[in-house]
């Protein structure tokens, strides 16, 4: 979503974090984690970032992978540097062929709406990387879902713990999208918050995430830039009378267009995190699980 545009004051009221559908707005400064530093894997060379960019620094298709970014989680300085990315499906698509302006771009190519199965598997892909290059998009969109139907679930092998953190990269960082937590049988957890990113309206560019990465592709929206935000997955039951449990997948639901990628992240593996007994979701390989366990030995060791 581009275009930045104001919500009527009602409207903003209607949906504030106080009424009953729960909602948390994450805002630079507001229920967010905030980010002090970013690490990058560029071309095979690491690349450290220790203030975010002004607008465009860098254009470019090829991948630029997160490596791990920095936070201050309530005083503490801690190192986001394990992704849960032991596997995902996407489930309750209500997107159809015929939506126009959604499809997933990765590294100059783009997988549409127009071939539901493909879209579908490249959705899911989008989370089992780092590649700030492949993401969501929502652009000139047409035959949406209704404003009160969700866009589409994702559901992981692993589960998120409250301690765990969730990344959201957004191009432009100007917008905003909902994501509600989901349970080991894929149902929203009743009574727990929704995490609104980006607020309730469209701001200027970069207003709306936290950290601007002045990475942008070199041949699609090359003015804009991917913006990131950090919340605790410990948000969705923050201030509700529902217990902190695992949290196994979003509901997600993006009436602000946003264009988006999303990052499951923590300061420990997420190998030993519950284990989702869908079958329908892919199970990492051995070699994966055994790579990972090793890495996991080697960062408690120093």
């Amino acid at each position: 979503m581009k275009t930045a545009f104001l919500v009527a004051t009602a409207f903003v009221a209607a949906i504030s974090p106080s009424n009953a559908q729960n909602f948390v707005d994450i805002l630079p400064g507001t229920n967010n984690v905030p980010i002090t530093r970013v690490n990058y894997t560029i071309d095979g060379s690491a690349v450290s970032q220790a203030s975010e960019a002004s607008g465009v620094s860098v254009n470019r298709n090829a991948p630029v992978f997160l490596r791990s970014v920095i936070v201050n989680d309530g005083g503490v300085s801690k190192t986001l540097d394990s992704f849960n990315s032991l596997g995902a499906v996407v489930a309750n698509l209500n997107l159809t062929s015929s939506t126009g302006g959604v499809g997933v771009f990765k590294n100059g190519s783009f997988t549409t709406t127009s071939n539901l199965a493909a879209f579908r598997t490249s959705l899911a892909g989008i989370t089992q990387n780092t590649d700030l290059l492949n993401y969501n998009y929502y652009d000139s969109v047409s035959n949406m879902p209704s404003g009160t139907v969700a866009d589409y679930d994702l559901l992981f092998q692993k589960g998120l713990e409250s301690t765990d953190f969730v990344l959201v990269s957004e191009r432009f960082g100007n917008t905003f999208f909902t994501i509600s937590p989901l349970n080991q049988s894929g149902a929203v957890i009743a009574g727990a918050n929704i995490l609104r990113f980006g607020g309730p309206t469209t701001l200027g560019a970069y207003q709306s995430y936290d950290w601007n990465s002045g990475y942008a592709s070199s041949t699609y929206n090359t003015d804009q830039a991917f913006a990131f935000s950090v919340a605790k997955v410990g948000k969705f039951f923050e201030g509700t009378p529902v217990a902190p449990q695992s949290v196994f997948g979003f509901r997600i639901d993006n009436n602000g267009e946003a264009d988006v990628k999303f990052f499951g992240l923590s300061d420990n593996s997420f190998i030993d995190n519950p284990t989702n007994p869908n079958p329908a979701i892919p199970e990492p390989s051995a070699a994966l699980l055994s790579a990972l366990g090793a890495l996991a030995l080697l960062r408690r060791k120093r």
